[in-house]
């Protein structure tokens, strides 16, 4: 029985007709070894897996599928079910040359390490300036590449004619499908997967005479719309290897400054100018210039969207309960309805914002990742029932990722903590209800077992509390979490330690501000999500992260703050206290905007907004530990209101 020497991997995604005619041409190899080939069907619905499993082939021919992954998810896929000592992968578009195999192991097992070949265009190609250039490209790569022997810079690494053994492709880590190519974007994951192989030195060799032909079916829209996203994903390269840094982006004309304003404003006009120009039959040299130009156009406006090497980091949004709980004067602004939490989501997609998942989030904060311009991350506090029943079908159905975070020793139960100063029941996720929501993609993190203020709590109870609650998620059968949201927010120096000493690897708070990668990442800020918050009032919110206008930007009537309760306690003791060492003050109030904050001390306490005319908050009891004067005051967008005299006596 002759041993598989070679695994032909071949990732296909919309293809039929073409991969179906690369997988025949593999039958007139020449190689005397075995070999065998593996496709993977990348979430395709033109009939591709039922036509590559009807052909008959002198070697053997497995085919898999999986749902659109993106290219080096699938291509991992492949190299996960190969059996052969070496893999060849293969794009779709690939014809191979008779051969392509005996050359890939000539070079083997002359002392390469990594193989790659020329890909001249195929014959058959469908005829235009587009598939003309490629020709072009590949007869000036053969030229370049046959001088540089040995000495192959990284970017010359493609991965749709590459070898390299198994083994060594499973030690490097195959190709980083976490960063690049996620749902079948475009670009990156050859070049990243190139510069990991020269990191550890490996002998990466050019043979002229190893041939697959590139049949090019790439239509001129789809042509731009993968430079658009490679200017992403360069970006994402060079975040995750600062060492390439500008050197990635610098490969092509950067755009002047007059470009990047009118330039890239007048893009989509453009875009659709060439586009239907091409359609009207234009294919000579000034139509190939204005597309290339509008390509240049493209391809910056991917870097600018993935935020530039600079970028502009991430604003998280912090929502709560999805049940309409306009009713109830304390939780009222905290109760967003599925109907209005789609209008939220779409209006921020609409006005260019990209949701990321917690994945991507952390990468983020590594440094090993950039984010897209105007970076959202979704997260939930408290997991509610109404996660499961209302929010969800609304995430899933505008694919926005979300994390949530888990009272571990009140699921099943109610929010205790909001009942006691008033608020009414409200029913928390079981277990069961929890592993349901993480089967479905989102993301668990840890809330404390008792939604307990940690920042007032003695350090010993600390661990109980935040380590607890992570072993109390996991012993669930739930993965690790990995992020934890404090509860109220609020957290000090003792807190955020005994956080990190968790293993958790990022804790958030909820005050206003955008995530960057220099930020401490266990006092993240976020942006709370209220009812009142219609499109384009979350719009300014998100825009400001979460920060308070001028007051100017606000009209009506001054905010007043009419009655206070209590008006006085006793110092160390305080009043209403309770069990998380915080104490309920209420202000009422006229003319009081969404949004209004109890101001107590000099401080802006985490209010909820009833009817517009109660304010209700908790007071930190260090606040009331000392006899003394303090004054209340309200604040909203329209500025201060007039002060209430407080005693603590």
């Amino acid at each position: 029985m002759i041993e598989t020497r070679f695994s032909v991997v071949i990732p296909t995604y919309q293809r039929r007709d073409v991969v179906v005619e690369s997988v025949r041409a593999l039958a007139r190899q020449t190689f005397e070894g075995g070999f065998e080939v593996v496709v993977v069907v990348d979430g395709s619905t033109d009939g591709s897996a039922e036509a590559l499993r009807s052909l008959r082939t002198p070697f053997p021919l497995t085919v898999l599928e999986h749902p659109n992954r993106g290219l080096a998810a699938t291509r991992n896929r492949g190299a996960e079910s190969a059996a052969g000592e070496l893999l060849l992968f293969l794009d779709d578009d690939m014809e191979a040359d008779a051969r392509l195999l005996a050359e890939h192991d000539t070079s083997h097992r002359d002392g390469a390490d990594v193989v790659i070949g020329h890909i001249p265009v195929h014959p058959g190609s469908p005829p235009g300036f587009l598939s003309r250039g490629v020709g072009e490209w590949a007869e000036r790569r053969l030229e370049r590449l046959s001088v540089l022997g040995s000495a192959l810079p990284v970017q010359e690494l493609l991965g749709g004619q590459l070898s390299i053994a198994r083994e060594r492709f499973v030690s490097l880590g195959g190709f980083d499908q976490a960063s690049f190519t996620v749902g079948g974007t475009f670009g990156g994951e050859d070049l990243d997967f190139g510069h990991r192989v020269a990191r550890e030195g490996l002998k990466i060799v050019f043979n002229p005479r190893a041939v697959s032909y590139q049949r090019y079916v790439v239509t001129p829209a789809h042509h731009l719309r993968q430079w658009r996203e490679a200017g992403a994903s360069d970006v994402a390269l060079a975040k995750k290897h600062p060492e390439l840094g500008a050197g990635v982006l610098a490969q092509h004309s950067p755009l002047s400054p007059l470009a990047q304003s009118v330039g890239l404003a007048l893009r989509p006009l453009a875009r659709l100018a060439v586009l239907a120009l091409i359609r009207l039959g234009g294919d000579g040299p000034s139509t190939a210039r204005w597309f290339f130009r509008v390509r240049r156009l493209e391809y910056w406006e991917g870097v600018r969207r993935a935020g530039g090497l600079r970028g502009e980091g991430v604003r998280v949004l912090c929502y709560h309960s999805f049940s309409d709980l306009r009713d109830d004067p304390i939780l009222r602004e905290y109760g967003v309805p599925p109907a209005l939490l789609r209008r939220q989501l779409l209006f921020l997609k609409r006005a260019g914002f990209r949701f990321i998942d917690a994945e991507r989030f952390l990468r983020f904060l590594d440094g090993r990742s950039g984010v897209p311009r105007l970076a959202l991350l979704v997260t939930i506090d408290d997991c509610y029932q109404d996660v499961l029943s209302a929010a969800l079908p609304v995430l899933e159905s505008l694919r926005v990722p979300a994390v949530a975070f888990a009272v571990s020793e009140r699921l099943g139960g109610s929010n205790t903590w909001d009942q006691a100063i008033g608020a009414r029941a409200v029913p928390l996720m079981d277990a069961d209800g929890l592993r349901s929501l993480a089967r479905s993609g989102v993301a668990i993190g840890g809330h404390s077992r008792t939604h307990a203020a940690l920042n007032r709590l003695p350090e010993e109870r600390l661990d109980g509390e935040i380590a607890g609650c992570v072993a109390d998620l996991e012993a669930l059968g739930l993965p690790r979490p990995l992020l934890f949201a404090y509860p109220h927010g609020e957290a000090d120096d003792a807190v955020e330690a005994r956080a990190k000493a968790a293993g958790v690897r990022a804790a958030f708070t909820v005050e206003p501000g955008i995530v960057r990668t220099g930020t401490n990442r266990f006092a993240l800020p976020r942006i709370e999500v209220l009812r009142s918050d219609g499109a384009w009032r979350l719009l300014w919110k998100v825009l400001r992260a979460g920060r308070r206008g001028p007051a100017s930007r606000a009209s009506g009537p001054p905010v007043r703050a009419l009655e206070l309760f209590p008006s006085q306690t006793r110092a160390g003791v305080g009043f209403n206290v309770q069990p998380n060492g915080r104490s309920a003050i209420a202000v009422r109030c006229e003319n009081a905007r969404p949004g209004a904050a109890i101001v107590f001390g000099g401080r802006r306490l985490q209010t909820s907004f009833g009817d517009g005319s109660l304010l209700t908050a908790l007071v930190p009891d260090a606040l009331i530990a000392k006899p003394g004067r303090l004054a209340v005051q309200v604040e909203d967008a329209a500025g201060m209101s007039n002060e209430l005299p407080f005693e603590v006596r």
